[in-house]
Parts: structure tokens; C-alpha cells; sequence
């Protein structure tokens, strides 16, 4: 029996017979309205309920209730969402309401960290430690958040220093020997002037994906750390200027692709590759943020750099020389980096006034450099990667790009219920390439004009009705030097919307529902092509999506809170000039529907001590992992748990992640998108138990 197996069912036991005794409290005081949450997810300050849009809110609360430690984790709770896990240990692969992060191409959503735009999306992949708020915001938003702003937007609020000293530490450990710590200190040095915040986090762990030929685990962090510093100085009442620093570094197992021989991505087979996949890399990120009331409009300037730095050396065939002789061994070393550069300027007007706007220009300047060098495998795992006489593929390019938009958008109340919103963006993308090997550049253009309509009908103080029309850009880009097709266009998204959000029983139970339909232009995707060794972004000419939301929060009593989600989204390939006879098909890693469900207990043992519990699942219905269709993965449920007390300052929490130990594939990549000779999949974490202590001060 393992050490998990024996944790399981002790956790398992606590968790039943609290749901027990959860089922027989007496449900108190139901007449308390849900806390009024406020979000700037529209760049201003306004009630959730209030924002003609779909908007998804993580409280830091939530992250803490949730025992959500990693970014894609917020996926969760969030319908029409969904974040997975792909090669390098900074990548993920973003969905949102259908549309698909590809290889080269931009994220469809734009993520942005404290005013700044996250360009890599090595950047979004990261532990969540120290977070004021997470909003999802769906529909394109161009006007707001300019260039792939497509699909929506997700905006993280790192805490903010406090006037009054404040601190928090906690650790966990769990399964896989998985240990991690994270903390903060927060005060004054000259109280009400200059604020102060530093927080801080460290992850280690033996890991639980086991390599069935070297009989290691090939998940394992040697080390996962990182620091923040904000500084806050308020330099009048109306001008404040924040700054942020940032640094990351890691050491740890990567690209752990499971060979699938059978081409059936529903059975899961263990990674059996004979070459230990490492990745190593850091990050360095600074931001300064300055606000000035200029009485007719409050002028924010957010200014941002990135210097991000990864080196991969991992398997390729996936397979080893013992078990598959017919198999020719290949590694990969794989250096990359990036530089990104960013600037944004916006006047926003006050809330009070019949008219609203918000203006606003930003530009954003990169340098990247991605090198893929296939190497044969002998077996000396030291050498191997740097031998030249090993050396079989080499693609190699130096990456530049320069974007600047302009945007405006416009809200005008017709009548004191009815609010007409128009918005606009410019965009202007120039991308460069050099291929290191011969010198060739290739250049390319890219640009357009995203436009959003939207008229809000407030029915009465707790509902609303809103219709929306919009444009949203994601920008083209280049192959690897090696692949025969260099560029793939632009892709565009056309989109309308209509929406009803309300709120019941004095606003203890939040009712909203959204429904949507578009198409696509352009769509991009992801397939391989091993032969040179490329990741490469292929488009497919047109795509029909429509879906929607259903969600739904209730406050059933004091101390007990429930939820429930669903999300539809139906991506079904129009026209494809490559690849007629797909046109009908729905499109790579296609998730037609997903629901989420969970709920929220405390409850006072004593004047000092509470216990509390909490449950949540996520339900995906089946992936189609290619424009074939023919390789499909069945229907997945995931299960997450906690059960703790909390006195005083300290909390101790029993933590349960996938308890039901649903195995499935994170990504997978068929033989007919890679011509490798087998299909591949990227295995989920199985189950993984642990406890966490939590201080605060």
C-alpha cells in the first residue's frame, strides 16, 4: 500500500463524517445578502452584478478555500475554461469558449498582472502566492484590453501594501513528498507615505508520475522559488506611484509524454522515455504604476518589463531502447528566452456622470529567441545534448515584434435603466524573424479594428439584461524556419452575446445566464511536425461557435454557501480549404461542455474555534484532440476536498486534490498531427493528499 493509499482513506473517513454532521446542523440566520463584490475588470470600480459582461471573481479567500496554489487551477470554478498542462514545465495551453491557445501563436485571452500585459504565455503558468483577486472577464474586449483580448481576459491583483504591519505564513506537505511554504510581511515605513509589502514562496517535491522504465517520478521539483517587493508611495492624495519587482527561478521535470501505441487516448499508460527530462529557467518582471485624480478624469500610466530565460533537455521519441529496439532514440535541447517590454497610458473618467469614457494607447516591444535541436540519444544523458557529432535537426530563430494600439470606449445612460456602451481599438502588429542558421528574415504585418457595441437594461437594483456585438483580434505569426508554410494569419473573432444576471432572496442567491454565437476567421491550432522537428500553428479558414453560461451562487445559511456552474461551447469547423472532409468536425481539444459544483461550510465549536469544510468538481465532457475527430477522450470528472479548524490566527487544513484519482491526458497528440509513428498524451497528477498550517497576523 502506498503512502498515499493509506492517507486516502483516514481523509476520505474525515470528509464523510463531516458531511454527516454538515447534514444534520441546523441551518441559522438565511436573510444575511452575499457580500457586494466589487470589480474593475471594465477599468473602474463597479458591483459585479452591474457589468454587462460575463465576469468570474477568486478572492483571495477563494484561492485559499479552493487550495489553489497554480495558475491554471482557477479553471475550477470558471465555465467555458479550461487551462492544461503542455510540455515544458511553464507552458499551458489556454481554451476559452472554444477558442484554443496554438503553438506559436498568442494566447486567444489576455492576461494581465497588475496593469501589465503578460506577452508569454510562459508568464501565466506560475504559483499563486500573495493574490488580492483573479477576474475572468469572456467576450472579446479589445476596447479594454487591446491585441488578444479575443476570447476575454484574465486580470490578476497581486495584495497591496497595508498602512498597519500585517503578516501570513503557511506550509503544506502531501503526497509525492511535496512540501511548500509561503509567506508575506506588509507595514508602513513612513505610515500613510511610504507602503511596504514582500512575499515570498518555495515548492519542492519527489513527485508522483512515475517513469515505468526508470522507476523515478518524473513530475519532481528540486526547487520552485520566488520573491515580490511592492513599494507604495503616496505622493499627494491625489498622485500614488507603486512599484513591483518580481524574480522566479526553477529546477525541475519536464515533458513527461507518454508513448500510446494503441492510439486510444482513454487508455493511460505511465511515461517510459529513457532520457530524464530537466527544464531549468528564471524570470525577472518590474512594473511601475502611477495614478493621478486629475479631477476630470483619473490618468494611470502602467509601464512593464519581462526577462524570461528556460532550457529544456527531454526525451523525444518518448520511448526506450530496451522495450522498443525498432524505436530510433532522439533528445531535444531546447534553449529559449524572451525580453518583452510594455507601456500603457488611459484616462478614465468618473463613475458619476451621465457620459462615461475611458481612453487609452499602449505599445508593447519583444525579443525572443527559440532553439530546437534534436539530438540522437546514446544513452549518456551528460553529453548527449551538447555533442555536435549527435546532432541531427537544428531550427533556430531570433523573434521581434512591435505592436501599438489605440482604443476608446463610451458609456452613455439613455435613460436612468438603460446604459448604451461603445468601444473601439486600433491594432498595428509588425513581426520579424531571423533564422540563426542561414541569416533569412521573414517580416509580416498585422493589423485591425475591433469594435464592441452594448446595451444594458436594468430592470430593478438586483437585475439586469444586456445584448452585446463584438470584434476580437488575435495577431499571425511565424513557423519555425524549417517548416514549409512560414506564416499563419490573423484570426478574428465575431461574437454576440445576450445575458441576464440577477440576484434573489435579498440577494442571497445570484442567478446569472449568458448565451453566445459567432464565428471565427482564421482559427488557429496546434499540430507537430516531427520530421523537422517543428512546433507548428496551422488555420483553418472558418469556425461556428455558440454556447453559453449558466451560473449560480447560494448563500443557504449562515456559514453555508453552494454553487453551481455550467458552460457550453460548440467550436464546428465551417470551411477548411486544407482539409475539406473535416468541415462538419469540431475543432482540436474541443470540450463541448463542462459543469462545476461545489459548496462551503463553517461553523463555531467554541468562542475561539471553528471547523470548516469544503468540496467542489468539475465535470469536462469529451475531448477531441484533432480536426479528424477520430481520437477522443471520454467524459472526466475531478473531485477536490478540505476539512480544517481555525482559532485565533492559525488555521490547520486537511487537503484532498483529484481524490477520486480520475486518470486522463492533459494533451495529447495523436500520429496523424505529428508523424512520429505513435501517439503521445501528457498524463494528469493522480490523486495527491495533504495538510496545510496557515498563520496570520
Amino acid at each position: 500500500m502506498t503512502v498515499t493509499s493509506r492517507f486516502r482513506t483516514p481523509f476520505l473517513v474525515c470528509i464523510g463524517a463531516a458531511l454527516s454532521n454538515l447534514a444534520q446542523a441546523q441551518v441559522a440566520d438565511t436573510t444575511t445578502p452575499l457580500n457586494e463584490i466589487i470589480v474593475t475588470a471594465e477599468k473602474r470600480a463597479q458591483p459585479l452584478e452591474e457589468v454587462p459582461a460575463v465576469v468570474n471573481v477568486l478572492t483571495s479567500a477563494d484561492l485559499d478555500a479552493l487550495q489553489i496554489t497554480q495558475a491554471p487551477q482557477i479553471a475550477q470554478t470558471v465555465p467555458n475554461l479550461v487551462i492544461a498542462k503542455n510540455d515544458t514545465y511553464t507552458n499551458s495551453t489556454i481554451e476559452m469558449r472554444g477558442i484554443t491557445q496554438a503553438n506559436n501563436s498568442d494566447v486567444p485571452v489576455a492576461v494581465i498582472v497588475d496593469g501589465v500585459p503578460q506577452d508569454d504565455s510562459k508568464q501565466f503558468n506560475t504559483f499563486l502566492y500573495d493574490i488580492q483577486s483573479i477576474q475572468v472577464l469572456k467576450g472579446p474586449q479589445g476596447s479594454l484590453y487591446g491585441r488578444d483580448a479575443e476570447a476575454g481576459a484574465i486580470i490578476i491583483t497581486t495584495a497591496p501594501p497595508t498602512n498597519q504591519f500585517t503578516g501570513h505564513a503557511d506550509f503544506s506537505a502531501g503526497s509525492g513528498a511535496m512540501r511548500t511554504g509561503r509567506g508575506e510581511i506588509s507595514g508602513a515605513i513612513i505610515p500613510d507615505t511610504l507602503l511596504f509589502r514582500i512575499a515570498g514562496y518555495y515548492e519542492t517535491r519527489d513527485g508522483q508520475i512515475l517513469n515505468a522504465f526508470r522507476r523515478d517520478h518524473s513530475d519532481y521539483i528540486d526547487y520552485d522559488r520566488g520573491v515580490r517587493g511592492n513599494l507604495e508611495l503616496r505622493i499627494t492624495p491625489e498622485v500614488k506611484l507603486d512599484l513591483v519587482g518580481q524574480f522566479r527561478d526553477f529546477d525541475v521535470g519536464t515533458t513527461y509524454f507518454a508513448p500510446i501505441f494503441s492510439a486510444n487516448p482513454n487508455d493511460i499508460e505511465d511515461p517510459q522515455g529513457d532520457f530524464p527530462g530537466k527544464d531549468t529557467g528564471q524570470q525577472t518582471f518590474a512594473s511601475a504604476k502611477l495614478e493621478a485624480d486629475l479631477g476630470f478624469a483619473t490618468l494611470t500610466s502602467v509601464s512593464g518589463y519581462a526577462r524570461i530565460g528556460e532550457h529544456q533537455i527531454s526525451d523525444v521519441d518518448f520511448t526506450n531502447p530496451v522495450w522498443h529496439p525498432e524505436v530510433f532514440q532522439v533528445g531535444d535541447n531546447q534553449p529559449s528566452w524572451n525580453r518583452v517590454l510594455s507601456q500603457d497610458l488611459r484616462l478614465v473618467s468618473p463613475n458619476t456622470a451621465r457620459l462615461r469614457w475611458l481612453a487609452s494607447a499602449d505599445y508593447l516591444q519583444s525579443k525572443s529567441l527559440l532553439s530546437t535541436n534534436i539530438f540522437a540519444d546514446t544513452g549518456d544523458f551528460a553529453t548527449d545534448p551538447f555533442n555536435p557529432a549527435l546532432l541531427l535537426v537544428s531550427s533556430s530563430a531570433i523573434s521581434r515584434r512591435a505592436d501599438y494600439g489605440v482604443s476608446g470606449q463610451v458609456d452613455y445612460d439613455l435613460l436612468s435603466d438603460l446604459t448604451l456602451t461603445g468601444g473601439l481599438r486600433y491594432d498595428h502588429d509588425r513581426r520579424q524573424q531571423t533564422n540563426l542558421a542561414n541569416g533569412a528574415r521573414r517580416q509580416a504585418d498585422f493589423s485591425a479594428t475591433q469594435p464592441k457595441v452594448t446595451l444594458r437594461y436594468t430592470l430593478d437594483p438586483d437585475r439586469i439584461a444586456y445584448v452585446s456585438y463584438g470584434v476580437g483580434f488575435r495577431s499571425g505569426g511565424f513557423n519555425p524556419p524549417n517548416f514549409s508554410i512560414p506564416i499563419f494569419a490573423e484570426e478574428k473573432l465575431t461574437n454576440y452575446e445576450v445575458g441576464f444576471k440577477s440576484q434573489w432572496l435579498e440577494r442571497r442567491l445570484t442567478i446569472n445566464v449568458a448565451a453566445f454565437t459567432g464565428h471565427v476567421d482564421g482559427y488557429q491550432y496546434s499540430y507537430i511536425d516531427f520530421r523537422t522537428a517543428s512546433p507548428v500553428t496551422g488555420s483553418i479558414d472558418r469556425v461556428r461557435i455558440s454556447g453559453g453560461e449558466l451560473e449560480t451562487h447560494f448563500r443557504a445559511g449562515s456559514g453555508l454557501e453552494v454553487f453551481a456552474n455550467v458552460g457550453v461551447s460548440i467550436p464546428t469547423i465551417n470551411k477548411s480549404t486544407l482539409f475539406p472532409q473535416y468541415v462538419g468536425n469540431e475543432t482540436p481539444r474541443a470540450q463541448n461542455y463542462s459543469l462545476q459544483a461545489g459548496l462551503d461550510y463553517s461553523r463555531a465549536l467554541s468562542d475561539r474555534v471553528s471547523w470548516f469544510l469544503g468540496a467542489n468538481a468539475v465535470y469536462y465532457s469529451r475531448t477531441y484532440w484533432y480536426v479528424d475527430n477520430l481520437d477522443v477522450q471520454n467524459p472526466k470528472t475531478y473531485v477536490n476536498a478540505r476539512l480544517g479548524l481555525q482559532s485565533g490566527p492559525w488555521t490547520v487544513t486537511l487537503w484532498g486534490k483529484n481524490i477520486t484519482n480520475t486518470r486522463a491526458y492533459e494533451t495529447y497528440d495523436p500520429n496523424q498531427a505529428t508523424g512520429a509513428g505513435r501517439d503521445v498524451g501528457l498524463p494528469n497528477e493522480p490523486a495527491s493528499f495533504g495538510g496545510e498550517l496557515t498563520w496570520r497576523y
